[in-house]
C-alpha cells in the first residue's frame, strides 16, 4: 500500500477512534488529506487565508475596520477596546502524517504577515496543535509601525482513566500611536508618507494571556460510556502601556499625573479552580463544576481585587457526523452575583452538500475591571454603582455545495445599558439599547477554467447606534489554468471588485486604545474597491503577487475612515505558502 492511500484509510479511522474520547475539547474537527494546501483555499485565494483588510489606524487596525464588523465586535467587546477584539488561535486539524503549514507575504513599508501552523497526532490518544501569526509593518504614515505575535497551542492526551487538555494563547502587541493626520493639503499631489501627523512619540505595547487546563478522571465506565471527577483551570492576563515622552496641550487640557511626559499602564488577571463531575457517552455529553475565581486589577501601583465563586458547565448532543448541540453556561454566586453567560451552537447536516449553523450568545454581566475605575495622565474614572450589561447575539448560517456554493448568514446582535466611551468619558445612561446586524449573501462558481465568487452584505440596526456601512459587495473574478506540456505549472490571474455606501465612523482614542461613537455625524463616503492579484503553484509550493487598494488612484485620497485617518493607499504584497506532511 503505498503512502497516500495510507494516510486516506488513516483519516477514514480517525475520527472514530476520536470521537468517544475528545467530544469534550473539540467536538467538530475536520481531518485534511496529503492534497491540502493553503488553509484549504484554491490557488485563485491563497491571499484569503492569512493577510488582512491594512488600514491607517494603529496597528493597521489589527487588519479589520471595526464598523465593517461591528455587529460581531461589540458583543466581544462591549467597551470597544482594540486590542481584545479578536485573537488568533489554532484550529485543530485531523491529520494521518505529521502537518507544517508555512505561509509568509510581505509588501509596501516592509508590511510582512507570517503564519505557521503544526499539526500531530502521535496516536490516537495524543496530539499536538501550534500556530504561530506574526504581522509587523514600518507603516503607510509616519509613526506607525507595529508589531504583533500572536501564540496559539492545544495539547490533549488521554491514557486509560485520565484525559487532560491545555488550550495556552499568548499576545505580544507593540505599536505606534501617531494620533493621525494633522492635515490633508499634501495627500493628493504626495506620497502618504509626507503627510504630517500629530504625534512622533507615542507608542503601546500589549500582553495577553490564556491558559486553560482540564482534566478528566474516570470512575465507572469506559472509555466511551463513563462518568468520573472533572478539573477545570484558567489564567487570563490582560496588560496595556501607554507612553508619550512629549505632552500636546492642543489635544489634552486637563493633565492628573505628569506634565512632562506620559506613562499610563494597567493589568488585569484572574485565575480560576474549579472540581465538579462529568458523564460521556458516544450520543451525549455534560460536565458540571464549582469554580473559584480570584482577579485582581493593578493600575499605576493601586491594587483592587475581588474573590468569586460560579458554576460552569458543558453540555453537548451529537449524532453521527450530521448533528452536534453544544451548551456552555457559566452563572456567578458569589462576587459578581447574577453574572451570567450562555453560548449555545447548532451544527446540522441536512443533506449531502446542505448545512446548516447556528449560535444564540447571551451575557448579563457587569463591566470590566478597567471600565470600573482608571487612573492616567489624561483621564481618571470610578463608577459608584455597578450597573449589568446585558447582551444578546444570534448568528446563522446556510450552505449548500460544495466547490461551487451559496451560502447565506445573518448576524444580529443587541446590548442593553452598555457602557461606551462617549464625550471622553465611560457612560452607561446614553445609549438605552444598541441594535446592529448584518445580512451576508456569497458563493463560489467554479467552471474549468473561470471562478466567480460574489459576496454582498446588509447591514441593519438602531439609529443611535449607526456606525457601519449599510450595504457592501466584493466579488472576485479569476481565471485557472496549467502551464506547459507536463502541466505542473498552475496559474491564476483575477481581481477583486467591490463597492461600499457611506457610513458614520467612530472615533479611535489612541490614549485609551477604544472605540467611541462619534455625535457629529462625520462619514465614510461611497468607496469604490479594486484589486488584482497573480498566483503560482507547483505541487505544495505557491506563490502570488497582489496588488491592494487600485481603487485609491481614482478615490478622493482625503476621504476619511476616521477623524484623523485617510484611506489607505495602494500597496504591492507578494507572498508564498507551503505545506509540509512528513
Amino acid at each position: 500500500m503505498d503512502l497516500r492511500k495510507s494516510v486516506v484509510l488513516l483519516l477514514l479511522l480517525l475520527p472514530n477512534l476520536l470521537w468517544g474520547q475528545e467530544k469534550f475539547f473539540y467536538p467538530r474537527v475536520d481531518s485534511i488529506t496529503i492534497d491540502y494546501r493553503s488553509d484549504n483555499h484554491w490557488l485563485d485565494s491563497i491571499d484569503a487565508g492569512f493577510i488582512g483588510d491594512i488600514n491607517l489606524r494603529p496597528a493597521a487596525g489589527f487588519e479589520q475596520l471595526m464598523e465593517h464588523n461591528l455587529a460581531k465586535n461589540i458583543f466581544s467587546n462591549t467597551g470597544g477596546l482594540a486590542y481584545l477584539f479578536e485573537s488568533k488561535k489554532v484550529i485543530p486539524k485531523f491529520s494521518g502524517l505529521p502537518y507544517v503549514g508555512f505561509q509568509y507575504a510581505f509588501g509596501t513599508k516592509v508590511t510582512q504577515d507570517l503564519k505557521v501552523e503544526y499539526q500531530q497526532f502521535y496516536r490516537p490518544q495524543t496530539h499536538l496543535h501550534f500556530m504561530y501569526n506574526r504581522r509587523t509593518s514600518n507603516g503607510l504614515l509616519r509613526n506607525s509601525g507595529y508589531t504583533l505575535n500572536d501564540l496559539s497551542l492545544l495539547f490533549y492526551h488521554q491514557k486509560k482513566r485520565y484525559a487532560t487538555n491545555v488550550d495556552a494563547y499568548f499576545g505580544a502587541y507593540d505599536y505606534a500611536e501617531n494620533f493621525g493626520i494633522a492635515t490633508d493639503t499634501l495627500l493628493q499631489d504626495f506620497a502618504i508618507e509626507f503627510t504630517p501627523i500629530n504625534n512622533e512619540t507615542a507608542q503601546t505595547k500589549v500582553r495577553k494571556l490564556d491558559v486553560k487546563w482540564d482534566n478528566y478522571f474516570r470512575i465507572i465506565g469506559d472509555s466511551l460510556i463513563g462518568t468520573g471527577l472533572k478539573t477545570r483551570h484558567q489564567y487570563t492576563l490582560t496588560n496595556r502601556k501607554f507612553e508619550d515622552q512629549i505632552f500636546n496641550d492642543s489635544l489634552y487640557d486637563t493633565l492628573y499625573i505628569d506634565t512632562l511626559a506620559t506613562r499610563d499602564q494597567y493589568q488585569t488577571g484572574r485565575i480560576s479552580n474549579g472540581a465538579g463531575f462529568y458523564f460521556s457517552s458516544p450520543y451525549f455529553q455534560i460536565d458540571a463544576t464549582i469554580n473559584h475565581s480570584y482577579w485582581r486589577n493593578q493600575n499605576l501601583g493601586v491594587n483592587r481585587d475581588t474573590n468569586e465563586l460560579f458554576v460552569h458547565s458543558n453540555l453537548s448532543a451529537t449524532f453521527k457526523n450530521k448533528f452536534f448541540l453544544g451548551n456552555e453556561f457559566y452563572f456567578n454566586i458569589l462576587g459578581a452575583i447574577g453574572e451570567i453567560k450562555d453560548y449555545v451552537r447548532l451544527d446540522y447536516r441536512i443533506v449531502k452538500n446542505l448545512d446548516f449553523r447556528g449560535k444564540v450568545n447571551f451575557e448579563n454581566v457587569y463591566p470590566d475591571p478597567y471600565q470600573r475605575f482608571h487612573q492616567a495622565n489624561y483621564y481618571q474614572w470610578e463608577i459608584d454603582k455597578l450597573k449589568m450589561q446585558q447582551k444578546l447575539q444570534v448568528s446563522g448560517g446556510i450552505k449548500y455545495g460544495d466547490t461551487s456554493f451559496v451560502q447565506a448568514n445573518v448576524l444580529w446582535t443587541t446590548i442593553t445599558n452598555g457602557r461606551y466611551f462617549i464625550g471622553n468619558q465611560w457612560r452607561q445612561d446614553t445609549l438605552d439599547v444598541v441594535s446592529v446586524g448584518a445580512i451576508q449573501v456569497k458563493g463560489a462558481i467554479r467552471l474549468k477554467w473561470f471562478a466567480f465568487y460574489p459576496s454582498i452584505t446588509y447591514r441593519f440596526g438602531s439609529a443611535n447606534f449607526a456606525y457601519q456601512p449599510v450595504f457592501s459587495t466584493m466579488n472576485r473574478i479569476s481565471f485557472s489554468f496549467k502551464l506547459f506540456k507536463a502541466k505542473k505549472l498552475g496559474m491564476a490571474v483575477g481581481t477583486d471588485v467591490g463597492y461600499e455606501t457611506a457610513y458614520q465612523y467612530m472615533a479611535y482614542n489612541n490614549v485609551l486604545d477604544v472605540y467611541a461613537p462619534l455625535q457629529n455625524g462625520a462619514k465614510a463616503g461611497n468607496m469604490l474597491k479594486l484589486n488584482a492579484f497573480l498566483a503560482l503553484s507547483i505541487d505544495q509550493f505557491r506563490f502570488f503577487v497582489k496588488a491592494e487598494n487600485l481603487s485609491s488612484l481614482w478615490n478622493d485620497a482625503t476621504t476619511r475612515i476616521d477623524v484623523n485617518y485617510p484611506i489607505t493607499p495602494m500597496m504591492i504584497r507578494i507572498g508564498i505558502t507551503w505545506d509540509f506532511f512528513n
